[in-house]
């Protein structure tokens, strides 16, 4: 099945850097509508925006100018299922661990050529928080969002990064036309690739209610696609989406 193939994969995170953390705090509460939760363990530069089953990790990179998404990391939740797809395909991966500032996570990095993949997580530590990670979203946020439903890549090899997913995700993607994107359905939430010069996130869509009530807080452009991009530099440079499509929960959960 599309999205959830021989080992299914869930759009967990993405991190997104910062010049300074106290103050992208308050602009994503004041300007986005996004509230962040410190991380008690790394208060002074770690925080997240939880969301349904998913989240934004935001920390600070001294001299960075603006903010910039970075990675992306999708969720998988059978290491032994992994380790055997990815034996099977043939797809060159490394397995590790991620000591985080508030936890572990099994950490798999999987590459197509000269292209890397987002990185596969599971987090494992603590035990009591693993279980359950990330958790499901016990608020709301002013703007209206309640997951990250797609992150939109540009990379170097478009062709490439396509078969790769297609062997990844054990279905055939169509193969890209000139100049058109190519959609990555997960068992929940998307990547939207596009050829570009540098593999880089060129953007993120976040999915929740009515965008009639989202325009109420953020200045917001027309929907294309089914997506409405944030106007003006709330953002401080990094490219926000917002889109009202049906977000299925119960396949968020593993």
């Amino acid at each position: 099945m599309t999205g959830t193939g021989p080992v299914p994969l869930w759009l967990d995170h993405a991190s997104i850097a910062v010049p300074d953390l106290p103050a992208a705090i308050e602009d994503l509460d004041t300007k986005l509508g996004l509230a962040a939760t410190i991380s008690p363990a790394a208060p002074e530069w770690h925080s997240r925006v939880y969301l349904d089953r998913t989240y934004l990790e935001v920390a600070a990179d001294a001299g960075r100018v603006g903010w910039q998404a970075t990675m992306c990391f999708l969720r998988f939740a059978d290491p032994d299922a992994l380790r055997a797809h990815l034996d099977a395909t043939g797809l060159a991966y490394t397995f590790g661990a991620w000591e985080g500032v508030d936890g572990t996570w099994d950490d798999v990095e999987v590459r197509s050529g000269d292209s890397q993949l987002p990185t596969l997580v599971r987090r494992t530590a603590p035990v009591d928080v693993a279980r359950d990670w990330p958790p499901a979203l016990s608020g709301s946020h002013r703007c209206g969002a309640r997951s990250v439903v797609a992150v939109h890549l540009e990379v170097s090899s478009l062709d490439d990064v396509t078969r790769a997913f297609s062997t990844l995700l054990g279905t055939a993607l169509s193969p890209p036309k000139a100049g058109a994107a190519v959609r990555v359905p997960l068992a929940s939430g998307a990547l939207v690739m596009r050829e570009g010069a540098v593999d880089r996130i060129a953007g993120m869509v976040l999915g929740g209610g009515s965008l009639v009530d989202t325009r109420r807080v953020l200045a917001l452009g027309p929907i294309d696609d089914g997506v409405a991009w944030l106007e003006g530099d709330g953002a401080h440079g990094l490219r926000l989406g917002f889109t009202e499509r049906a977000y299925d929960r119960s396949r968020a959960a593993m």
